[in-house]
């Protein structure tokens, strides 16, 4: 069967997670000895054991622990390369400093038979329209990062107050490590998976984090999640998901919480709101092309509308489709973006079932590449029963396309041509 990202989860169950640090003996051996979000696993390395258990203290406040400027307990991951067999779990009030580490997957998979959709496409080497591929096999563990959220929870009341600093994260390192050519391309043996996860939660910073060749989901999916900071971050390369668009190909995702896409906690139809996503990069890795865009949403419910989004000052290269695209979005700011050797530039687009309002589109420099069928920038009100309105762009450079307005978008004031 062909298995969307949504069935995939709606199929899960939540699995526990991982971590790295250094602490004391005393205290690790009494954090073992007593429940925590991680779990220690079987036939991880010490070095990740130990990681966990230091996570475990961090989540009950343990006061061993140094904590930060923001009263976070802070874990530290030792350098070297992590390979995970379930997802790490940071619990709120704390810090993971990740600097000269790599984390990389090796949950448990099984054969997946997907079905190449209708959408336009471009990962070279094609795809049949059915291959065999890999998913895992509890899909809420296709992550590598994610925050502890009780299974009751609602809105964004997890615990939050969650920093992430540095450290590589690829997903599909260990899994595509003896691959070659076309298996390597696609990256045959490694399964869907986001890097990073936040749900249900609040006040979340990334800092110069690395997303690595994620395979066909997302770099950072903040799903329900109030308050996060994405800066200085990098997003490079990414395996094109043949069984969805290329508008799917968010390096950020912003979700909403519903029966398809909830990680943790109820499916409550709780959005994103007050997201940052500054001076980061977006483009190709060493391995593997660009994303389809440095952020953006596809999900909506009645009511469920991200809002007050900020987009500023981030490069993005080679994106696959539109380099910035939210949808669903109100109160969105897209300012200072460079975007370079692009299929598409800045798109805003309403989509079933709410409206939307207040859109800021200004100081972008965009050049699309030869050919592009996309506007540079463009604001799409879906029909008339879902219009978007208060929007204002102006003072972009553009080169290799021009600028889009459908009706039922209204302007504050004269927008730019």
């Amino acid at each position: 069967m062909n298995m969307s990202r949504r069935a995939a989860l709606a199929a899960g169950v939540l699995g526990g997670a991982a971590a790295v640090t250094a602490g004391g003996a005393a205290a690790a051996q009494a954090a073992s000895a007593e429940p925590g979000p991680n779990p220690l696993v079987a036939g991880e390395s010490a070095s990740v054991r130990r990681l966990r258990t230091l996570l475990n203290l961090a989540a009950r406040g343990d006061r061993s622990l140094e904590r930060d400027a923001g009263g976070r307990c802070v874990v530290v991951a030792s350098p070297g390369v992590h390979v995970l067999k379930r997802p790490l779990v940071i619990g709120g009030d704390t810090t993971l400093r990740a600097d000269g580490a790599t984390f990389t997957s090796d949950v448990a998979v099984k054969p997946q038979t997907y079905y190449k959709d209708k959408n336009q496409h471009s990962p070279e080497p094609t795809y049949p329209d059915s291959f065999v591929s890999v998913a895992a096999v509890n899909s809420r563990e296709a992550t590598l990062l994610i925050n502890a959220v009780p299974d009751d929870c609602t809105g964004h009341r997890a615990p939050g107050n969650i920093r992430l600093e540095g450290g590589i994260w690829d997903p599909t390192a260990h899994f595509v490590r003896n691959a070659t050519g076309d298996d390597r391309a696609k990256a045959t043996d490694a399964p869907p998976m986001n890097a990073i996860t936040f749900e249900h939660t609040h006040h979340v910073e990334l800092h110069k984090v690395t997303v690595r060749n994620v395979k066909w989901w997302h770099g950072v999916e903040l799903n329900a999640v109030r308050t996060a900071t994405v800066s200085e971050c990098r997003f490079e390369g990414w395996i094109e998901a043949p069984t969805a668009g290329l508008w799917h190909g968010e390096a950020v995702q912003l979700d909403v919480a519903t029966t398809g896409t909830t990680w943790g906690g109820v499916a409550d139809n709780t959005p994103a709101t007050d997201i940052r996503v500054i001076d980061s990069y977006c483009g190709r890795s060493q391995d593997y092309p660009g994303w389809g865009k440095i952020i953006g949403s596809h999900t909506g419910a009645p009511g469920a509308v991200h809002s007050d989004v900020w987009i500023e000052r981030n490069l993005i290269e080679h994106a696959k489709w539109d380099a910035i695209g939210p949808m669903n979005t109100s109160r969105v700011v897209i300012r200072e973006n460079t975007i370079r050797s692009c299929w598409g530039g800045v798109y805003v687009k309403s989509i079933n079932p709410n409206p939307n309002e207040t859109v800021d589109i200004m100081g972008n420099d965009i050049t699309l590449v030869d050919g592009s069928t996309r506007p540079a920038v463009g604001v799409n009100a879906t029909n008339a029963q879902l219009p978007v309105s208060d929007v204002a762009v102006y003072a972009n450079i553009v080169s290799g396309g021009g600028f889009s307005y459908s009706a039922n978008v209204t302007f504050r004031r004269e927008p730019q041509r």
